[in-house]
């Protein structure tokens, strides 16, 4: 806890990975603080046999702190645990509004993905406020439209969200708002991403920047070679997608894609879509999910800045 206090002013970001599970020497931990709400997740049956004394701790340290769980993912069969979501101590509503540098987000807590938003993104979406003055932005795998509004924070002409669910697009719409950004700049397409960019490429429509932010492909080492094949067909119509001099903002978030092994794919997308990439920058989690050194697994996410040029 001292040290996300060292990491955040409250008055400007007020969400936070609290705990990252190895990497803050409790495996099978993660615990996500939205403002005075935590929400917790044992993945574990360690995890599970101290759950008391984890909730008695967030108590103790975070007086008044409403907790609620969100143990329900799949690994947890691996260890012969059922899922387990509700209530575990206060009233904590089913969203709450945070603040994320500055900008306000509307957390899921019951229904959102993982814990009910993506923390670990919050490095990418200000570096995407930095790319995006006066280019058209391709959000694709949009979620909530987070990378949206720093999009049109730092000055974009307009934005276009992809997404296959209908509920996360209705809640970009919301951040929109909220935030006072410009309305009409923005737009939403409830459709799967894969067929949207191939559509995008026959129809020859293309961005000034496009974001690539895509679910985990890779579930065990078994995968890998699939996954990768996912990882390189998305990113051959994410480049194809972008003008000539456009950016691509390209992400993997599945710690077992070796970085080295992600920029190749990427590489080959290019080669593959007869375009030219330049690296201009490498993007990573953030500060809150930070990697101890005896566990470097605790590196998962990894993004590319890339200029994309016609040959």
């Amino acid at each position: 806890l001292k040290l996300r206090t060292r990491l955040f002013d409250p008055e400007v970001t007020n969400a936070f990975r609290w705990i990252a599970s190895e990497s803050d020497g409790l495996p099978g931990v993660t615990i996500d603080l939205y403002d005075n709400v935590a929400v917790l997740q044992l993945l574990s049956a360690g995890a599970e046999k101290h759950r008391d004394k984890i909730v008695w701790a967030i108590n103790k340290l975070k007086p008044g702190t409403h907790v609620y769980e969100r143990s329900d993912v799949d690994v947890r069969k691996k260890e012969g645990l059922e899922p387990v979501t509700g209530v575990v101590s206060g009233e904590p509503p089913m969203q709450v509004t945070v603040k994320e540098n500055g900008l306000s987000i509307i957390v899921d807590i019951e229904n959102g993905h993982k814990t009910g938003f993506y923390l670990d993104q919050r490095d990418s979406r200000a570096a995407a406020a930095h790319y995006a003055k006066d280019a058209d932005v391709l959000n694709c795998f949009s979620y909530t439209g987070t990378f949206s509004c720093y999009a049109l924070q730092g000055g974009a002409k307009s934005v276009t969200n992809v997404d296959v669910s209908q509920p996360a697009l209705d809640l970009a719409k919301q951040h929109v708002a909220i935030n006072g950004l410009d309305e009409s700049k923005s737009h939403y397409v409830k459709k799967d991403v894969f067929k949207q960019l191939r559509e995008y490429h026959e129809r020859g429509d293309q961005f000034d920047m496009v974001i690539l932010d895509p679910p985990k492909f890779i579930d065990n080492k078994a995968s890998l070679t699939r996954a990768a094949r996912g990882y390189k067909d998305i990113n051959l119509y994410g480049i194809h997608a972008v003008r000539n001099g456009g950016l691509l903002l390209t992400f993997s978030c599945s710690g077992l894609m070796p970085a080295d092994l992600f920029q190749k794919i990427v590489a080959d997308a290019a080669l593959d879509a007869g375009r030219t990439i330049k690296i201009i920058a490498r993007l990573n989690q953030a500060t809150d999910h930070p990697v101890i050194g005896s566990y470097p697994e605790g590196y998962y996410l990894k993004g590319l800045v890339c200029e994309v040029t016609d040959l």
